[in-house]
């Protein structure tokens, strides 16, 4: 058996950002919000404790740390109910007061945006069953998977005006949920 070479094996290690010591990339997790800084398992259990174990639960990842389990990314992203309005006018001057400023206007719809919260509103006179719009990662694959488990109340996907590809689910009682992502 032979021993890579010290240049091989440095170039492999990652260096913990607290500590300054070198590890393979499966010890160390990479920091969020800073990309190709690392922490090791043993710094961030320090973190831990120095922070309060529950804050800092909350938002390290531990599973990141363990060798060979990787995290399965997000298909959901956010959800937005869509609420009536009969007049999107009154409407966007009734939410200003609270922080919400028009980001977006279509013939019979309207976003509202205050920081990092989104609210739609579609006019409508008559009072209808609620509905609610979904960010997905891919709409189409999630269409597929659910048309392939013969689940009732799945309407056909079709890319939108607006720049998404979304479908309507409709449940039992007349709900409805639109999914949709970024057109490819």
């Amino acid at each position: 058996m032979t021993l890579p070479t010290e240049t091989t094996q440095r170039a492999d290690l990652r260096r913990c950002g607290c500590c300054g010591r070198m590890f393979p990339p499966g010890q160390v997790a990479e920091l969020g919000s800073t990309p190709d800084v690392f922490i090791c398992a043993g710094c961030a259990l320090w973190a831990a404790r120095r922070a309060g174990l529950l804050s800092a639960l909350r938002q390290i990842r531990f599973r990141s740390l363990i060798p060979g389990v990787r995290r399965r990314p997000r298909a959901v992203q956010s959800a937005i109910p869509v609420l009536r309005s009969t007049d999107l006018d009154h409407t966007a001057a009734f939410y200003a007061p609270a922080g919400f400023t028009e980001a977006k206007r279509h013939a019979d719809y309207l976003l509202l945006h205050n920081g990092g919260v989104e609210l739609h509103f579609v006019r409508q006179d008559a009072v209808t069953p609620g509905t609610c719009f979904v960010h997905v990662t891919d709409s189409a694959k999630l269409w597929k998977q659910l048309r392939h488990l013969n689940v009732g109340g799945v309407g056909q996907v079709a890319d939108r005006d607006q720049g998404l590809r979304e479908f309507t689910l409709t449940d039992p009682d007349g709900n409805q949920v639109r999914f949709g992502s970024p057109q490819p």
